[in-house]
């Protein structure tokens, strides 16, 4: 009995909940939500690997962009029409400079033009929640251009590739949602 009312102590607990304001009760239940909301978007994310690697290839016959900017690529049946020659003086103009020129092949015949870009990176990238990689410099990217008589016979182009995959998922108020698996290929 509450010696104030009279009343058992079970009904002024059953009466004091009842009379308490709607908005008095939101307000204690996003009290107890906002913790388990910030876990929740502090553990979602991806889970997986990449490798970074180096990736060479070489294109007999290549297209060549104008600038530098795009990398060579195979000629399609639809370029036989339209086939440019590409000389020496035509990469220059296009190109630049090259970072170097060396002579290869059979009576030192065919010069090889070298223009160094970026940095490639050779290791691994671990993602929990977030990418962490561990690499280093192994060296440049590279493309290559094999020229006899001053044409272009072939491009060989080295750069950085990644390789691998992750998983995505989210947790929330709705339990885990998995987004899917991800291939990582470059």
């Amino acid at each position: 009995m509450n010696g104030i009312t009279g009343r058992p102590a079970e009904l002024t607990r059953a009466h004091s909940e009842i009379t308490r304001s709607p908005l008095a009760i939101c307000k204690n239940a996003m009290k107890k939500m906002i913790p388990y909301l910030a876990l929740c978007l502090l553990v979602q994310g991806c889970v997986g690997a990449t490798i970074l690697k180096t990736r060479t290839n070489t294109i007999q016959d290549p297209v060549v962009p104008d600038t530098s900017q795009y990398w060579p690529r195979q000629r399609e049946t639809f370029d036989i029409t339209n086939t440019v020659v590409y000389t020496a003086g035509w990469l220059e103009a296009h190109w630049g400079k090259p970072t170097s020129i060396s002579h290869a092949g059979t009576d030192h015949l065919d010069e090889i033009w070298t223009y160094r870009f970026g940095v490639i990176w050779e290791g691994v990238m671990p993602m929990i929640l977030v990418p962490v990689p561990i690499a280093l410099p192994v060296g440049r990217e590279k493309v290559r251009f094999v020229l006899r008589d001053g044409r272009v016979l072939s491009v060989t182009r080295s750069e950085s590739q990644m390789v691998g995959g992750a998983y995505g998922y989210s947790i929330g108020p709705c339990g885990i949602t998995f987004a899917g698996a991800y291939s990582i290929n470059e």
